[in-house]
């Protein structure tokens, strides 16, 4: 691995195991993930890498490993499994609303199907992580809420209170794409590109014919949050997932149930 691509990945890795006791409860240590790789953004990134993180194909492989080699995940993974490698629990999904913010006016903390809008309905500017369309889960501990409450409590401006959990069960046909790596990524964004501009990104209209859902888990978030891979069409846009989530390209849950209103 290219001494750029290793020194990043090396020092979240370190950021990751500084965690005050690697032994503590599985909420600290999703709090302490949560904090740290949502300080891993595009201008970090491009600091440390004097421009445009990149990440060869080859290197991809090496990544994976470094992010195996990540005492925190493995820790988590004792608990979690499924948050950190997949498969997804299907059983334990929740979807979290917040209040109308400036600049997304009609949002509304409540669910409603009528509201889901699939890929290709009301095309958006290309992404990595849209937010334009179908929804986002991330999966519920065993003893409580998932990491998007997590990346709510640890404060945002963007989704004021107050806050509603949801709990949606997935139907059980509904085709889930696991995505446990960079090299997952790499191939995910090369069966279905989208190219644009400089960039390539997932073509999610055409991901929708295929799965209902993506699901980013820990490994892949720590293996390839920032860097943008070659693939046959161009340059991977850098993905910045932050926390352990699906998103959700069709609506396929049967009877969502309000599980929680935060004041």
């Amino acid at each position: 691995m290219r001494p750029t691509s290793a020194r990043i990945l090396s020092r979240r890795v370190k950021q990751l195991d500084a965690a005050d006791d690697l032994t503590t409860g599985t909420d600290a240590a999703l709090r302490h993930f949560t904090s740290v790789m949502t300080s891993w953004t595009e201008p970090e990134m491009a600091a440390l890498a004097g421009g445009p993180a990149i990440l060869a194909p080859s290197e991809t492989k090496e990544a994976d490993e470094m992010a195996d080699g990540c005492r925190l995940l493995d820790r988590l993974r004792r608990d979690e499994e499924s948050l950190v490698r997949g498969p997804l629990d299907r059983g334990r999904q929740h979807w979290i609303g917040t209040s109308p913010h400036t600049l997304v006016p009609d949002r509304r903390p409540a669910l409603h199907p009528d509201r889901f809008t699939a890929p290709g309905e009301h095309p958006g500017p290309p992404s990595t992580k849209p937010f334009h369309l179908g929804l986002f889960t991330s999966t519920a501990r065993r003893d409580g809420p998932g990491m998007w409450r997590i990346y709510l409590d640890l404060g945002s401006s963007l989704h004021p209170r107050p806050w509603q959990t949801w709990h949606l069960p997935v139907t059980a046909p509904a085709a889930v794409l696991e995505i446990n790596g960079a090299g997952d990524w790499a191939a995910f964004v090369g069966r279905y590109p989208l190219a644009h501009g400089d960039d390539v990104h997932p073509d999610w209209a055409g991901v929708a014919r295929d799965y209902a859902g993506v699901h980013m888990t820990l490994r892949a978030i720590v293996a390839v949050q920032g860097f943008r891979i070659p693939v046959r069409d161009g340059l991977a846009a850098a993905p910045f997932w932050d926390i352990e989530s699906v998103l959700w390209l069709r609506w396929c849950f049967a009877a969502p149930r309000l599980v929680e209103v935060t004041p």
